[in-house]
């Protein structure tokens, strides 16, 4: 069995259900969780278990919680998410029960992850949901009040002997073909697809020769669907993006990267032709301007 789990910041994504009342409610002060990590991820064989700890905090007032854990499937391609009403396996085991979490404290809560061994060798996307029991004014004084859930999304990918199949498709590295010296930047878009039986992520770069390169963010892909991938700095996700251009000549552009620990590498190129445009619009026209001015003149002398 192998575990990984995801280090990173805890930004934290609010999914909201809008609740109307007919009749006047009193309003709670804003709601403020967090829970980590954000993003779990597991590989284990059938016929084991593996028991994991999530940690919910509530930095604002007392509030009951209610979890559940239910499939999601993916929004878009940005990595944005959908939760279904569809339950997760019952051999993903945990304390469905409300509980009470006061303000400044936390609560470890256990999910056990026990595969019996018929079970299909193939991904599960799951989410740990806390959903808040009371509807809560995000806007006070409004008459529209929500419920506040908070989830952790979990990669839970069950295969007999830790090597799932992991293949992947470049379905978009493209950057304009054209592009002006001085204005705007050479914006790269890269959409990758799972054509696998188990999530990964992309490992490498965008190699632009005496331009240096760009570092692609090791974001996941699931398995069947299709992803855009940005870049990453210092991990920060930034856009892929060459800021300096050249002043004249061609951006060669080679988008190389593995996926996970596979020996395979995928790679696509692109070219950009850089060309002066806004200075030689700027001669031009300044050139009929100083030829329509000497014209004057002789007409005048």
């Amino acid at each position: 069995m192998k575990k990984k789990t995801k280090t990173i910041s805890a930004t934290l994504l609010f999914l909201v259900s809008l609740l109307i009342f007919s009749k006047p409610a009193f309003a709670q002060d804003a709601i403020s969780l967090s829970i980590s990590p954000p993003i779990f991820e597991i590989m284990i064989m059938p016929g084991k278990e593996y028991k994991t700890e999530f940690n919910i905090s509530n930095q604002s007032g007392s509030t009951i919680l209610t979890p559940k854990i239910v499939v999601f499937t993916p929004k878009d391609e940005f990595g944005n998410v959908t939760l279904t009403s569809i339950p997760a396996p019952q051999w993903v085991k945990y304390n469905p029960n409300s509980f009470s979490l006061d303000s400044g404290n936390s609560k470890s809560f256990s999910v056990l992850f026990s595969p019996p061994k018929d079970t299909a060798e193939i991904d599960y996307y799951l989410s740990l949901v806390f959903e808040t029991d009371s509807p809560t004014d995000l806007l006070v004084d409004n008459s529209s009040l929500y419920t506040a859930k908070i989830a952790s999304n979990i990669l839970l990918s069950v295969n007999l002997d830790g090597n799932p199949i992991k293949s992947a498709e470049i379905v978009q590295f493209n950057a304009p073909i054209i592009a002006d010296s001085f204005f705007g930047k050479l914006n790269y878009s890269i959409v990758l697809k799972n054509t696998g039986n188990s999530f990964w992520k992309p490992i490498g770069k965008i190699l632009l020769g005496e331009n240096g390169a760009l570092n692609l963010a090791p974001q996941n892909v699931i398995s069947g669907y299709t992803r855009n991938i940005t870049c990453i700095n210092n991990e920060n996700l930034i856009p892929c993006t060459l800021d300096k251009k050249p002043f004249l000549g061609k951006v060669d552009a080679v988008l190389e990267f593995s996926i996970d620990e596979d020996p395979q590498i995928y790679n696509q190129k692109t070219t950009t032709f850089v060309f002066p445009f806004s200075l030689t619009i700027v001669l031009v026209l300044s050139f009929f301007v100083l030829l329509l001015t000497r014209r004057r003149r002789r007409r005048h002398s």
